[in-house]
């Protein structure tokens, strides 16, 4: 069972100024996907209120942000790969460059071989021009005797993290600062759709609004025939004996993020979708952590999350087939910041000029009521 805390707020007085106003868009949600469609849409011209309960459950805010274009057990190319990449890069400078601050981390990774199969089959497979622009050869530094890698192993480019919980606090503060974020459950039951193709939420007006709810999903009678696949996700807070200069990720990933702490995970459990932080997943995360290094460390702190994954691994964007007034971008899973820039972007080029979004985001993929 997904359990969700239900944290209420009031609109009272938060709407007074905004009930004359006709919004283009209200976004439900201020996670990854809520935040990038937020942004494309202002970038745009759109006219945005973005309404959001930030002490919900969120995977974005307990995400170690990493972006990687090559992943899985058989170190393939990420979906998309190609496109998700640059736009990502634009995406997270221009943001900073409008709100001062530093958000992307470009860090490489170093990846050693499990074994010398998988050496073998990364060999073979490097060859290929279209891996070329995101490899190159582990040398010097990155064959550290701290690092079990007897196979040997390569280095990941266009590679890094984003600060994602900063995204999305400076995010909030800079949406405050416009009068277009509300802190507040939102209440389906009050929601309103008009005749004329618009909707109607407790007097505010908007042309649309899009769910970007995450897990929330579930509570959500428009979009809840969609078929998730919700995943937990515990991330490690560890304190290194000394600083690393590089992400390695090898069954499990360790992520420096100061000096000398770093996060490792992560995670994956699809039974108990609880909050709260398990011995099991803390064993797990270490097991395999040993198995990478061989520096000591101390846990000083464990997160969870709750990912809004699906069941094809493949988001959700487009509108509704009955009430064309509403729609959803959701389901970024343990993808999302690398795919919310690009299909933020996608969606917005859908919604306003009417461009075909890709078929695998599309909702009709699932068969039954879904279209876009």
């Amino acid at each position: 069972m997904f359990y969700i805390t239900v944290v209420k707020h009031t609109l009272a007085n938060c709407i007074n100024n905004l009930l004359n106003f006709m919004f283009d868009y209200i976004i439900v949600g201020q996670g990854l996907a809520g935040t990038a469609l937020a942004w494309q849409l202002l970038k745009a011209g759109k006219q945005v209120l973005v309404i959001n309960n930030q002490y919900t459950n969120q995977s974005s805010q307990v995400a170690a942000g990493i972006y990687n274009p090559i992943t899985g057990r058989n170190l393939v190319k990420t979906w998309l790969a190609d496109e998700l990449f640059p736009a990502l890069v634009q995406f997270y400078e221009s943001i900073s460059a409008e709100l001062s601050i530093k958000l992307l981390y470009p860090m490489p990774i170093f990846r050693p071989f499990l074994d010398n199969q998988e050496s073998i089959m990364w060999r073979k497979r490097a060859l290929e021009d279209r891996y070329k622009p995101f490899w190159e050869e582990a040398i010097g530094d990155y064959q550290e005797a701290d690092i079990f890698n007897q196979y040997g192993g390569f280095i990941i480019k266009q590679a890094g993290y984003v600060d994602v919980p900063c995204f999305l606090a400076a995010t909030r503060t800079y949406l405050q600062s416009k009068n277009c974020y509300i802190e507040a459950d939102f209440d389906y039951e009050r929601l309103q759709l008009l005749s004329e193709g618009s909707v109607n939420y407790q007097g505010i007006q908007a042309n649309k609004i899009i769910f970007c709810e995450g897990p929330q999903v579930a509570l959500n009678p428009f979009f809840n025939y969609l078929p998730f696949r919700f995943a937990k996700g515990e991330l490690l807070k560890v304190q290194l004996s000394k600083p690393i200069k590089v992400i390695y990720n090898r069954r499990v990933f360790i992520l420096p993020r100061t000096r000398d702490q770093a996060f490792v995970g992560a995670s994956y459990e699809w039974e108990d979708l609880t909050l709260h932080p398990t011995e099991k997943a803390r064993q797990e995360l270490e097991d395999k952590l040993r198995q990478l290094t061989r520096l000591p460390y101390s846990v000083f702190g464990q997160q969870v999350g709750i990912r809004p994954a699906t069941v094809d691994r493949r988001p959700y964007a487009g509108l509704h087939p009955q009430y064309p007034q509403l729609g959803i971008f959701n389901g970024l899973g343990s993808k999302g910041i690398s795919l919310a820039p690009y299909l933020a972007g996608e969606f917005v080029e859908y919604l306003l000029y009417g461009k075909s979004l890709p078929v695998e985001v599309r909702l009709d993929r699932v068969g039954g009521i879904g279209t876009c």
